[in-house]
Order: structure tokens, then C-alpha cells, then sequence
């Protein structure tokens, strides 16, 4: 081995020695032109500006947008770019966090075979209203916005190997930098050899710069075994100033894209205890069910760090995780429709003129009793026992600790309540700190003109106080409890923890507690 070594060295000394020769020769070739005659040390000088220029300036990458999505085919070869999983539809959808938009399910699932029928005066609910728009949800964003910046070129994931090229040679010492500054535990040495290392290769993540060239800010070092199909992962960072903004879990899921190109079914690596709950996070597990023989001895082993495994599965597009989730979001509201009736919708209930109404008399706990069908039927454990009726189903499966509770229904027993409630709110209202909360928020004479588009939920005392002189809106104290909370955080949201209203107001809460 060391003799092969050394003689490698001198291989490489020679290879160097006659390209700096070649140059050398190329340049007298010249004659007069522009660097001709000059000695093997000015031609090592300039070969050097030119590479410092090189990694200062990027790469430039052709980008062409109209290749996303006309394809299916793998990885570009030549380019080492995957254009084909993003859909021109998702890249088109509107910008900005009030923008609402629905995605497409990677397939839709069969609607429901036995949907629960609504009773009269109901109406049955789409499973596209009920899950709303995917809009609301983070990861939909990020996600979205990936796709965006890939179509438009201003963000490139590419697989980079030392095939001896200048574009590739200038990307992998990029990767380098990048893995020196973001994992200082490792020996730079070390992490030069594996990133160059012809075995190894590198998924890179490349940002495009305003003069149009692409300059590395992450990416994921790796050496596939084919044979064993597995890949080990040796480093996987993102410069700091570009993290916490989806570009770690995109950078993955290209990983795994590519993984099961060239054919691997597992992924594993040793993570430290600061990079576990990112791998769990992309479907790592502790728990090893490659073949112990397939990997021992092939994969570094470190100390003081954590073997992981993510299996790869051939149907999952890891780049399109978002549209396998909302397809089985979907499936499983058209699964409910046979089992429950959260597609029902039934209209409102104006209590004002009844005073109130008995739960047992709201007209969608009404349906449920008249629907169930026997103890097995999944309503049982909803509804407490005292709402289902002498239909032989009494005893709800649910532990009495996790059944909802009804007020009590002995007429003295509210009226002694309610008439605490209206001692209560008294007493809170003439409390020191209970001026701010009088009443209802005026935006024109408190310069809170934003108030009402921050706070949806607005709560006052005033308010409560109606409520309480209406003698049957607030049946248990926690409904009491919970409007005087509501307004307490509503100052919180508003104003900041560390406001002098805020403090009044919990101020006012733990007297209001300590009466109630």
C-alpha cells in the first residue's frame, strides 16, 4: 500500500510537471503574443489567479425553465440537474402569506362507498372545504416556495463529482468550505480528502448571485456502494445565513431522489447528538434493518455518535412529499364520511330567543343519537353517556376522566351559579387594574388602529358581564373562565408580554381566579 502510494505521488508529480510544461511550451509557441516565453513559475502563478478568480466569480449553469415537468427521465447526465419533478402549476401558484391556494393530491382517492346521509335542513360538506385551503399550513409554504426558486433558476441542486473538471473542481472546493465552517469538529484535512475523494460524490446546493453565476451554500457529501445498495453519508450542511428556511429538507429529498436513481434502497449515516432530530425529521431511524453484513466494514465509524438508517421506497417522490400528504388526508375524510358525521353541516342555532338551549337538543348531537347503531358504533365514545340515550348504549367506552361535562341541571343549583358569576364580575370590574378592559377596544381614541385586524377574537368586561346578566350563557365556570382567559391573551398578542397592560391584565386574572 505504500508503495502504490508512493507511487501514485510520483504520477501525480509528473502529470503536473509536463501540464506545466505543455503551458510553458504553449506560450513560446506564441511568439509575441500575451505571456509568451514565460518561465513554468509564471505559468503555476497564473493557473493559480485563475482558479482564485474561478471560486470567487462561481460557475455559470444554463437554466432553462421550460424543461420543468416535460419529462420523466433521470437525472440530467450531462448537467447533473433534475428538472423534471416540478411542476409548472405549483411554480405558478400566488406569492405572499395571505395568498390562499389548494395543491393537487399526487392521486385522488375514491370517494367515501356509505357516506352518513344528512338529516333535513343539513347539508353534506366537500372533503375540499373541510381540509381548507393547504395554504395554511408551513410546510406547504416552504415547500412551494422551493419549487418556485428551482423553476426560476435562482436556486440549483446539482450532483457534483472529481471527474477532474474546472466547474466541478471549483463546486466540490465550495462544498469544502462550506463543511469546514459549518462542522468545526471535523479535520479540515479530512474533510478535503472524502469531498474530493473520486469514490465519494455530493449533492450541491447552488444559489444563483446577482451577476448570474451560481455559488455554492450547501450540500450533502455521500459515497454510494452499489453493490450492497446503500449510500453512506458523510456531511450534509447549509451556510448559516441560509438555514432554518426549508433548503436542509430539500437538499434530502434531492439526496434521496438521486440515491434510488442509481439504484440504493438505504441510506445510512453517523450522526452526532446536534444532527439526530434533523435526520429524524427526514425518516431516519436508530433502528438498522439493513443486514448487518452489507455494511459493517464498509461505512467510517466514529465515537460518540449515532448509526442511522432511512429505507428508501421506490413509489414515494421525496421532492413531492406535500401531494402524498394531501392525498391521504383526503382519503381519510372519505374514510370519516362512512364512520362520523364531520361532513354534516347543520345551520346555526340563534339561543338568544330560546335563552339557552340543552345540549341534548342541539340539532347535530340529535343526528348522532338517532344514527348510532348499537355499542360498536364509533359515536359512542363522542357523546358522554347522559346524550346517548336509553338506546342500550348508555356507558360510553371513553374513561369517565375523558368524557366531556355537562353542567349541572338542577334549576337551584344554576341559580346559585349564576348569581356567584354576577358577584364575581362585579368585584373584577371595580378591581384597580380592570380600566383598560371596561369595555370593547375604541382604535380612534386608543391609537390602536390595527387592533381589530390583529385580535379576531376580541373579549371585554363589559361583554362578559352581558353575558352573565343573560342568566344562561355561562352554564360551568370554565365557560366563565375561558372568556376572561381569551382576554387576557389577546392583550398578550397585541401588546407583548413585557407591556404594563399586560401586566394589569394578569393582575386582574388571578384576582378574577381567586373569586371565582
Amino acid at each position: 500500500g505504500g508503495a502504490r502510494g508512493k507511487k501514485d505521488a510520483k504520477r501525480d508529480d509528473t502529470a503536473l510537471r509536463d501540464a506545466s510544461n505543455d503551458k510553458s511550451n504553449g506560450g513560446k509557441a506564441g511568439g509575441d503574443g500575451e505571456g509568451g516565453g514565460k518561465p513554468n513559475g509564471g505559468a503555476r502563478a497564473d493557473a493559480a489567479a485563475d482558479a482564485k478568480a474561478a471560486v470567487s466569480s462561481g460557475v455559470v449553469i444554463a437554466h432553462d425553465e421550460n424543461k420543468c415537468g416535460e419529462s420523466k427521465f433521470a437525472r440530467n447526465a450531462s448537467s447533473g440537474e433534475m428538472l423534471h419533478h416540478i411542476d409548472p402549476m405549483v411554480a405558478s401558484l400566488p406569492d405572499g402569506e395571505d395568498s390562499e391556494y389548494r395543491i393537487a393530491p399526487v392521486v385522488r382517492p375514491p370517494p367515501a362507498k356509505k357516506p352518513r346521509p344528512p338529516p333535513p335542513g343539513a347539508w353534506v360538506q366537500s372533503t375540499d372545504d373541510m381540509l381548507g385551503p393547504d395554504s395554511q399550513h408551513a410546510y406547504v409554504q416552504r415547500w412551494v416556495r422551493m419549487v418556485k426558486e428551482e423553476y426560476s433558476g435562482s436556486v440549483k441542486f446539482k450532483v457534483v463529482r472529481n471527474d477532474g473538471t474546472r466547474e466541478n473542481l471549483i463546486l466540490l472546493l465550495g462544498l469544502k468550505n462550506v463543511f469546514v465552517k459549518q462542522l468545526p469538529n471535523m479535520p479540515k484535512p479530512y474533510v478535503t480528502r472524502l469531498v474530493f475523494d473520486r469514490k465519494h460524490e455530493s449533492m450541491a446546493l447552488l444559489k444563483r448571485t446577482d451577476r448570474g453565476e451560481y455559488i455554492v451554500m450547501g450540500g450533502c457529501c455521500y459515497r454510494p456502494f452499489p453493490e450492497q445498495r446503500f449510500g453512506e453519508i458523510a456531511f450534509l450542511a447549509i451556510s448559516h445565513n441560509e438555514q432554518v428556511r426549508g433548503y436542509g429538507t430539500r437538499l434530502m429529498a434531492h439526496t434521496k431522489e438521486h440515491a434510488k436513481e442509481i439504484g440504493l434502497d438505504f441510506l445510512l449515516t453517523c450522526a452526532d447528538n446536534n444532527a439526530v432530530p434533523y435526520f429524524k425529521k427526514q425518516g431516519f431511524s436508530k433502528r438498522i434493518t439493513l443486514a448487518k453484513e452489507l455494511w459493517q466494514g464498509y461505512i467510517k465509524d466514529y465515537e460518540g455518535v449515532t448509526l442511522m438508517e432511512c429505507k428508501l421506497h421506490v413509489k414515494v417522490n421525496y421532492l413531492n412529499i406535500p401531494t402524498f400528504i394531501k392525498a391521504q388526508k383526503m382519503a381519510l375524510v372519505e374514510r370519516l364520511k362512512e364512520m362520523a358525521h364531520a361532513h354534516i353541516v347543520f345551520p346555526g342555532i340563534d339561543v338568544s330567543e330560546t335563552k339557552g338551549i340543552a345540549a341534548e337538543d342541539i340539532p347535530g348531537i340529535k343526528a348522532i343519537r338517532a344514527d348510532i347503531k348499537g355499542k360498536n358504533d364509533p359515536a359512542v365514545s363522542v357523546l358522554p353517556g347522559s346524550l346517548l340515550g336509553n338506546d342500550g348504549v348508555e356507558n360510553s367506552s371513553l374513561p369517565r376522566s375523558s368524557r366531556p361535562s355537562l353542567a349541572n341541571r338542577d334549576k337551584s343549583a344554576q341559580e346559585a351559579l349564576q348569581k356567584h358569576f354576577k358577584n364575581v364580575i362585579q368585584s373584577v370590574m371595580q378591581h384597580a387594574a380592570s380600566w383598560p378592559f371596561l369595555d370593547p377596544v375604541d382604535p380612534s381614541e386608543t391609537g390602536a388602529y390595527d387592533y381589530y385586524e390583529v385580535i379576531k377574537n376580541p373579549i371585554d368586561l363589559k361583554t362578559i358581564k352581558n353575558r352573565v346578566d343573560m342568566g344562561w350563557y355561562y352554564i360551568t365556570r370554565e365557560i366563565f373562565k375561558a372568556d376572561i382567559h381569551r382576554m387576557v391573551e389577546n392583550c398578550i398578542t397585541y401588546n407583548g408580554k413585557a407591556h404594563y397592560i399586560t401586566e394589569l391584565a394578569q393582575t386582574l386574572e388571578k384576582y378574577f381566579l381567586s373569586k371565582l
